[in-house]
Parts: structure tokens; sequence; C-alpha cells
């Protein structure tokens, strides 16, 4: 594709909050989703993003080999993995120009069920193996599709108030086993090209970039404003991508 020096500039923009969003701050992921499609087709984009992902995913696992939950990651898998096949073949049956408005809506009902459990004390189950399914089940499907997965498992790990540290390592090791297990589908689909591929190479410096200083922000900032923080990128993500 011809690309312009804006959205070459937006290319850098959104691998530079890729490699910040893996090791440092989970909720930067939606912004990267919402960046990319003003350079892009919706569905297009799922495959250019999902090797920078991917780049990101080798580095944050590597910083945090040893903080995953291993319990919470393999009580989801199973039913991430029946999300990411369901995402499959819906793929060529909902609109490019619906994608956004389809999965805002879904963030934001969570986002406010988040909300509720934790200023108005309504309990959630999230322990649940009803809850684990449903929501394992639903970010496997978000992941497939738009590769935002990010906003439906940071409200599940958030709610289980678990240290910022767990809480990235989880998410780094989760989302590499996701974006694994979507890599030969994605090609499949036609969504990973030779020329998708060689812009994911130029742009993986920029990754590399964003994960050192999200490791150093991560390492900074204190728990409490680190889960406030978490929670507005997520919400103002899923507000801009249902409008």
């Amino acid at each position: 594709m011809e690309l312009s020096a804006y959205s070459i500039i937006l290319l850098a923009i959104a691998a530079f909050l890729t490699g910040v969003n893996k090791t440092g701050f989970p909720g930067l992921g939606i912004i990267v989703v919402i960046i990319l499609p003003m350079i892009m087709p919706a569905k297009a984009s799922t495959g250019y993003l999902l090797p920078l992902l991917i780049f990101g995913d080798i580095a944050a696992v590597c910083y945090w080999r040893n903080q995953a939950l291993w319990k919470v990651i393999g009580r989801l898998m199973p039913w991430v993995v029946i999300g990411i096949i369901i995402g499959f073949f819906l793929m060529n049956m909902i609109p490019d120009e619906s994608y956004s408005h389809i999965f805002g809506a879904i963030i934001v009902i969570l986002f406010s069920l988040d909300m509720a459990r934790r200023y108005f004390n309504i309990p959630i189950p999230m322990g649940k193996s009803g809850v684990t399914a449903f929501l394992g089940t639903l970010a496997g499907i978000m992941t497939m599709m738009i590769n935002a997965a990010g906003p439906v498992m940071i409200l599940y790990l958030l709610a289980m108030d678990i240290s910022k540290e767990h809480f990235v390592a989880t998410c780094a090791w989760t989302y590499f086993i996701f974006n694994l297990v979507k890599l030969p589908l994605s090609y499949s689909q036609g969504l990973i090209t030779a020329e998708s591929l060689m812009l994911n190479f130029k742009a993986a410096p920029f990754v590399l970039l964003g994960g050192i200083v999200g490791i150093i922000f991560m390492n900074k900032i204190p728990t409490k404003y680190f889960n406030t923080a978490i929670r507005v990128f997520t919400f103002l993500g899923a507000i801009k991508l249902f409008f």
C-alpha cells in the first residue's frame, strides 16, 4: 500500500504503544486498535497488528517470565480457544463498519459492571466457572476479530485485586498464547501478507522502544494509580469504538 507521511507516523505511534501496552500498561492496547483503522480497513488492520503484538509479547514474557498466575491462565484458556474459533467464523459474517460499534458497546457494559462492583459493592462472582467461561469466550472472540481482548482481560483481572506485577505478567503470557493460536487462522484468512510483514519488521524497533518505556513506568507508578490509569484507558477506548 502507498503510505503518506501521516500514515507512517501513525504506524510508528501504534507500534510504540503496542510495546508500552505489552510490558507496562495493558489498557493502551485499545488505543492501537483505534489508530490502525484510520490508515487501513478494519479487518486488514487485524492482520497487520497481530505480528506486532507477538513482537511485544516476546519482550513482555521474557521480562515477566516468573510472575504470571498460571492457575488463572489455565482456567481461561479452554474458553478463549473456543472464542477464537467462534470469532474466526464470525469474521466473514459481520461487516467491517459494525465491528467497532459492537465491541465498543460490550466493553462499556463490562466497564459499568466493574464500576458497580467497586463503588456500590455489588458482588460479581468472578471466580465462578460460569463467569470465567463467558468472559474467556468473549475474550477469544474479541481477540480473533479485532485484537482487542484486553478490556475483557483487564476487567477480569482487576476484579481479583492482584498485584500490578502479577497483573501485567498474567496478561503478557495470556496474550502471547492467544496470539500464537490466532496466527495460522489470520494467515488462512489472507490477513497476513508479505507486504504487511514488511511493515511489521520496519515497525519492530518502535515496539521494542515502547516495551522499555512500559517497564520503566510500570515499575515507578504506585499500584493504586496504575489500576486507575488502566480503567481510564479502557473506558475512553471503548467510548471511541462505540461512537
